[in-house]
């Protein structure tokens, strides 16, 4: 215990020298205050700590399913402005339970002496942290004021698992009460670094429960609105329609685009191509390449392209619509044969693959998949999505797919069950809290 006061002695005076820095330096310009006083603090019930969107979203399935039976106050923090963004857009959408307060803000600089005033100013009964948010002067000062810690949706790579190892004998002093991994492998490594005090377990990844297990077969009855449903596309695209989607494009894969779409046209002509950019500012550059990439392919093809926005009538074979209106990706992947899903021919991370899953669409990706390494390799392993090595192998899939279509309502079926068997670490979480607050 005396080595731990040393060492934190330490790091308290390491973080002091630094403050005067990071107060001039423009990154924190707008934070610097928040993150460094106890001022606008609130005593609270659950302090909700998770880095950025990603873990932002996790927090958003928890409170969602928070049923409290007298009132709650939450304090949510993050440590990037995506972060809090989402939180704060969640918590004004009146989705929120009633019972339910929740204040967000920055997390505070790691400094003990800075963390401890937050912590008496907050006075909290529980510190939920989601998935890898591991700070060594705010555990410790969870520790020292006898505040419950636990860490839901945990996941920890061997790169990080190796550089905690190395001060374990650090972590086991400062460990939480219990930890919820979301794999047998994350369960482990952390085990290994915080040791037999801390409850160390699995449950299934939070993040399949925010993904929509839903009916979606078009339908060209219903005609009547325009809200970018499967109806409103029925318009568009008869059930039948040889569709492929090219969604999430992102700005670094359009040359990779032109390949794909020349290897599309020239191997299988007789479809429509919808393509999807990720930011809609791209529509104005995407148009300009269309321009020149039909005129390219020449009379021999006879393609053309339309804006999805001037379409009101049923589209063509030999067609590429460019989508710039929002809303309806999820609704359009219902009535394709195979979908590539981009943000992943570059290192990227890559984008949203289990959303044409679950409508049984013929999916493929590129390698560069990071921000979604929760997503177990069963998914490649049982071949409910393809992953491509580059825009070529994209479309070399995509071709085959639309030569020889799989049967949609079985892929479904299969999606939807896969995605099913992976869901419920929302209720898992939520039990887990919920006892602890009791």
């Amino acid at each position: 215990m005396k080595g731990q006061k040393v060492i934190f002695y330490l790091y308290n005076l390491v973080w002091n020298i630094a403050l005067p820095f990071l107060k001039k330096s423009s990154t924190f310009k707008d934070s610097y205050k928040l993150r460094t006083s106890p001022n606008h603090f609130d005593k609270t019930d659950i302090w909700m700590h998770g880095a950025s969107g990603g873990e932002a979203y996790v927090a958003i399935e928890i409170l969602k399913n928070l049923n409290p039976s007298k009132s709650l106050k939450i304090l949510y923090t993050a440590t990037t402005a995506q972060g809090l963004e989402i939180m704060q857009s969640f918590c004004e959408s009146s989705k929120l339970h009633s019972d339910i307060k929740c204040k967000i803000t920055w997390f505070p600089f790691d400094c003990p002496s800075i963390i401890e005033k937050i912590i008496l100013k907050t006075n909290p009964k529980i510190m939920v942290l989601l998935e890898t948010e591991l700070w060594p002067g705010h555990l410790y000062m969870l520790k020292k004021h006898k505040i419950k810690t636990i860490i839901i949706n945990a996941r920890l790579s061997s790169k990080s698992s190796a550089r905690y190892i190395k001060t374990r004998f650090l972590w086991q002093q400062i460990n939480p009460e219990t930890i919820l991994a979301t794999s047998i492998k994350d369960a482990k490594r952390y085990q290994k670094i915080f040791g037999s005090e801390t409850l160390v377990d699995t449950m299934p990844n939070i993040k399949f429960d925010s993904i929509p297990a839903f009916d979606s077969e078009p339908d060209n009855d219903s005609k009547q609105n325009n809200t970018g449903d499967t109806s409103t596309l029925g318009t568009i695209f008869l059930p039948d329609t040889k569709l492929s989607i090219l969604a999430s494009i992102r700005k670094e894969e359009e040359e990779h685009l032109k390949v794909i779409l020349r290897f599309l046209i020239k191997n299988f002509p007789d479809q429509i191509i919808a393509i999807f950019p990720k930011h809609i500012q791209r529509i104005k550059h995407l148009s300009e390449m269309l321009d020149k990439f039909t005129l390219e392919l020449g009379s021999e093809f006879k393609f053309k392209w339309q804006l999805r926005s001037k379409i009101g009538s049923q589209v063509n074979e030999k067609t590429i619509v460019l989508w710039d209106t929002f809303g309806e990706l999820k609704h359009a992947y219902a009535f394709a044969i195979t979908a590539f899903v981009g943000g992943s021919l570059v290192p990227l991370g890559g984008q949203n693959f289990l959303e044409p899953v679950v409508c049984g669409t013929a999916t493929v990706t590129g390698p560069y998949l990071n921000s979604f390494k929760w997503v177990n390799k069963d998914i490649f392993e049982s071949q409910l999505v393809f992953k491509a090595q580059n825009a070529l192998q994209v479309g070399e899939f995509m071709v085959g797919k639309l030569k020889n279509p799989p049967d949609k309502k079985e892929l479904k079926k299969r999606g939807v069950e896969y995605i099913r068997k992976n869901q419920g670490g929302t209720a898992r979480a939520v039990e887990l809290i919920n006892n602890s607050l009791n």
